[in-house]
């Protein structure tokens, strides 16, 4: 008797959690496709430090005001160095589309990058099942190669909404 009710509770628990799951998004495909971009120009934050520093949450804070007072802008960001723990040195440019900036903004970098050729993934999945960056590279890499791309080597990540956001990988040959 307790064996079966033991099974029935687990079973419940298991169709409960992947109920949960489904209504979050965990099982929507990540979409993959070419897109031609032309050339996106950046204005945004260069950020350097550990994940930690309560200056990456003020330069997010910053690029996140710029972003809600141009209507149609998205905040784009581009991991140089992903770090490994919480105390690991992060890089990370954080910025708009300076189509969309008006008046110059002082103290900001600009990036210029070529995405003519861009592979584009899409994802629509609540925050706590969406797949991972690797995940989503690897999907990325594997559409390129499959389809005699350039094997995109930096991605633009763009947050379109706390559950939407499309990652750009690009080809861009290394300046030294």
């Amino acid at each position: 008797m307790k064996k079966t009710a033991i099974g029935i509770i687990l079973m419940f628990v298991l169709g409960a959690s992947l109920y949960l799951f489904y209504l979050l998004g965990g099982f929507n495909e990540i979409l993959v496709f070419k897109k031609d971009y032309g050339n996106i120009e950046l204005v945004g934050i260069q950020y350097k430090g550990t994940p930690q520093n309560d200056l990456l949450r003020q330069s997010f804070l910053e690029m996140e005001r710029l972003q809600k007072s141009h209507e149609g802008a998205v905040i784009h960001t581009i991991y140089q160095v992903e770090p490994a723990g919480k105390l690991d040195t992060l890089e990370v440019f954080i910025g708009i589309e300076k189509k969309f900036l008006f008046t110059a903004e002082k103290d900001k970098a600009i990036l210029s990058l070529d995405a003519s050729s861009a592979v584009v993934a899409e994802i629509n999945a609540n925050r706590w099942v969406m797949p991972g960056p690797k995940k989503v590279k690897t999907r990325i890499k594997d559409f390129a190669i499959k389809n005699q791309l350039p094997e995109p080597n930096l991605f633009i990540d763009q947050i379109l909404g706390p559950e939407s956001i499309r990652v750009i990988g690009i080809y861009q040959l290394d300046e030294e």
